[in-house]
């Protein structure tokens, strides 16, 4: 039996997401120190310019906000500032309107891509990752393809040691592989993510959020108060 949000709870999360997204531009005159919000959003509209090169850590360093970097098939890394955090979920934005929202490392929601991942949530209760060894049950929202509650089993690998660098910073972690597969999308893929033992935060993943679109790659730039 499927344990999705209600239909109108999952409506009000969308909307939620597609206001705060289209009142970006005015939380500058809103903040209580427009001059932070100012400069905040400058350098998130800045780093959306396309380059040819992967984020600098001047270029992360310069923002006193929890960040990402994203990239789409491996082109030029962009950097996306946290925004909201509410139970657990995590929406990261810039001024471009591109937002991508996370819980513990995984994409759950995404807008502006184009080819966006409308809703995830897990089949079984209390389910909030998946990333951990076993097989895991999926229900996802593609509002631009008119499919909704489409059901994607994920087999999720035990992690082996891979340690990673990012921004010159060393990060001993696991590499956790989940290999997933959905009859009604005709889709089959492969997440990786990069979590360190013990705080279980994913500072790197690769991960597939629609039939139709790219392969995303984030990295954990500078990390939110808390773990993930």
């Amino acid at each position: 039996m499927s344990t999705t949000l209600p239909r109108h709870k999952a409506c009000n999360s969308r909307k939620q997401l597609a206001i705060l997204i289209a009142a970006l531009p005015l939380l500058m005159g809103c903040s209580s120190d427009s001059s932070d919000w100012s400069n905040l959003y400058r350098i998130a509209r800045d780093s959306w310019e396309k380059r040819g090169a992967a984020t600098t850590l001047d270029q992360a360093a310069a923002i006193p906000y929890a960040t990402i970097g994203v990239s789409l098939d491996g082109e030029q890394e962009q950097i996306l500032v946290l925004a909201t955090d509410v139970d657990g979920e995590r929406m990261w934005t810039s001024s471009s309107k591109i937002a991508i929202s996370t819980r513990n490392g995984r994409i759950v929601r995404t807008a502006g891509l184009g080819t966006d991942l409308t809703a995830l949530e897990p089949m079984q209760p209390g389910d909030t990752s998946g990333i951990m060894p076993g097989i895991h049950i999926w229900n996802a929202d593609f509002a631009n393809l008119g499919i909704y509650s489409a059901s994607i089993r994920c087999v999720v690998s035990p992690g082996v040691p891979d340690p990673i660098s990012i921004l010159g910073a060393d990060f001993q972690t696991l590499r956790i592989d989940e290999s997933c597969q959905s009859d009604r999308l005709n889709w089959n893929f492969k997440n990786s993510y990069w979590v360190t033992q013990g705080s279980g935060r994913v500072w790197r993943a690769i991960q597939h959020i629609h039939p139709k679109g790219p392969e995303l790659q984030i990295e954990l730039l500078r990390p939110p108060v808390g773990n993930d």
